[in-house]
């Protein structure tokens, strides 16, 4: 059985979530990098796609009016951001169906998405949440599905330096994201069957894996 977690919020601080997309454009992770991932998803009509830790629905909004006839959904524990998506989906009249779950606890059936990605969401969750998340996503994937993984990984020494105050700082995430500096993302994803590539230079500290469902 999964077990609970309390999930790290946006920025680690509950008070940051509204202005998740401003700080998120502050510091590099704007629409250029958004359109970057798009293109690694390497999209085609008809397949069904999986934005797991959505946010405030950017990607998302992104990804549809690059490819509107994909069907796209989001999930999200954070009730806060996934109501912030919502609104925005309504004002640009996007239809992208948002859904509360862990990540580690996916509700959908076997073999149900072509996509699946994830940006900037696993070095938020525990060690035991992300090799379960993996699990979960290897297991909705289709037959040859692929995922696309964005997050940080092991840190060459000047950016080292942030994740050291962070630990300093007692900033929550620092925990959680041990093991992402560490490198170990690569076999948690060897662990959940998963073949695996880097597909784009690191950016800031953030490597771009996609993987293949085998």
């Amino acid at each position: 059985m999964s077990k609970p977690y309390k999930p790290i919020t946006a920025f680690s601080f509950d008070f940051l979530t509204p202005y998740f997309d401003f700080l998120s454009n502050l510091l590099g992770f704007g629409d250029k990098q958004k359109i970057k991932i798009v293109n690694l998803l390497d999209l085609k009509k008809g397949e069904r796609l999986l934005d797991l830790g959505c946010g405030t629905g950017s990607l998302l909004i992104v990804t549809k009016n690059r490819h509107p006839n994909i069907e796209m959904i989001g999930v999200d524990v954070d009730e806060k951001v996934l109501e912030i998506a919502e609104n925005k989906f309504k004002k640009t009249g996007l239809n992208i169906k948002l859904v509360k779950s862990s990540a580690n606890k996916l509700p959908f059936p076997d073999n149900s998405f072509d996509a699946v990605v994830s940006t900037l969401v696993f070095h938020h969750l525990p060690i035991d949440i992300k090799k379960q998340a993996l699990k979960e996503i290897h297991r909705v994937l289709k037959r040859n599905g692929r995922f696309l993984l964005v997050d940080f990984g092991k840190l060459n020494f000047p950016l080292k330096i942030f994740y050291y105050l962070e630990v300093l700082f007692r900033i929550p995430e620092a925990k959680t994201s041990k093991d992402n500096i560490e490198g170990k993302i690569p076999e948690y994803l060897k662990q959940a069957n998963f073949e695996f590539k880097e597909v784009s230079p690191r950016y800031k500290g953030i490597q771009y894996f996609l993987a293949n469902k085998i």
